[in-house]
């Protein structure tokens, strides 16, 4: 398996969603460059954690195939929003196995990268998923949230995500945090996107997958790209949010410090 090849078939399958002028719609072209993000810091990170030099191709692999499905979603539906049109990570996935790209490649290596692909998206891993599997889709799902968090930071801080309403028209900008969002955050875990009606709640929301995260390279892009005083800065005034976000900070500088234990990565790896 060559990388360099596989983003070969990756940009001969993205032309066939072009328009007439020969470009990608925008949508489609911010898509692109998400996935090429997240396929160098899946790289990075699995370079980080020491794994050997195969799985870090995989890593890579997976996180740029990860969003494959939102392709041919935003063409027959005009939306990324999976809830009106399909799960992207299932289409993902149904893409990659008609795709004729994999016949070099070893079938336990394209079935993890179809795990990675086909469950990124999901609120909770499945508990069936382990193995190699299991460890390539934390890691692209730690990466995939990453750069999701700086795509949605970088909005809210240039223009107040001005747009957030037009993708998701059940939020609006104004409002304070729902009971129901605060409540999921301090127990610790994800915030459901149905509970979400503001910005406030989106961006606590999003501050909630650090609940999610799973590796310490994760943990420490989380803290080195100031991540939790970005969105406190935008939610601030409330003390239950000034005692969360305490919460959480050190709860990222544990995990940010604490090493894995080799016994824990031969169980997943195993």
């Amino acid at each position: 398996m060559r990388f360099s090849d596989l983003t070969r078939h990756v940009e001969t399958y993205r032309k066939r969603f072009v328009l007439n002028d020969r470009c990608l719609p925008q949508p489609l072209a911010l898509k692109t460059e998400h996935c090429r993000r997240v396929a160098a810091e899946a790289g990075d990170m699995s370079s980080e954690l020491h794994w050997p030099a195969h799985e870090q191709d995989l890593a890579r692999a997976a996180g740029l195939l990860h969003d494959i499905g939102r392709f041919s979603q935003f063409a027959e539906f005009g939306t990324f929003s999976d809830a009106a049109s399909v799960d992207h990570g299932e289409r993902g996935a149904a893409v990659l196995r008609q795709a004729d790209w994999f016949s070099e490649w070893a079938p336990e290596d394209l079935g993890a990268v179809l795990i990675a692909v086909r469950y990124h998206n999901r609120l909770r891993v499945p508990a069936a998923v382990c193995g190699q599997p299991l460890a390539l889709l934390r890691l692209v799902r730690d990466a995939d949230k990453l750069d999701i968090l700086r795509i949605v930071l970088d909005a809210v801080e240039r223009d107040g995500f001005r747009e957030l309403p037009a993708m998701l028209p059940h939020i609006r900008l104004e409002g304070p945090v729902s009971p129901q969002v605060m409540d999921e955050v301090s127990r610790g875990t994800c915030a459901s996107l149905n509970h979400v009606k503001s910005l406030a709640d989106f961006l606590l929301m999003q501050l909630s997958w650090v609940h999610d995260l799973n590796y310490p390279p994760a943990f420490r892009r989380f803290h080195d790209r100031r991540i939790l005083p970005r969105i406190l800065k935008q939610v601030d005034g409330d003390p239950r949010i000034h005692a969360l976000g305490e919460k959480i900070r050190h709860f990222v500088l544990h995990h940010a410090t604490v090493a894995p234990e080799p016994s824990a990565r031969r169980e997943v790896l195993s």
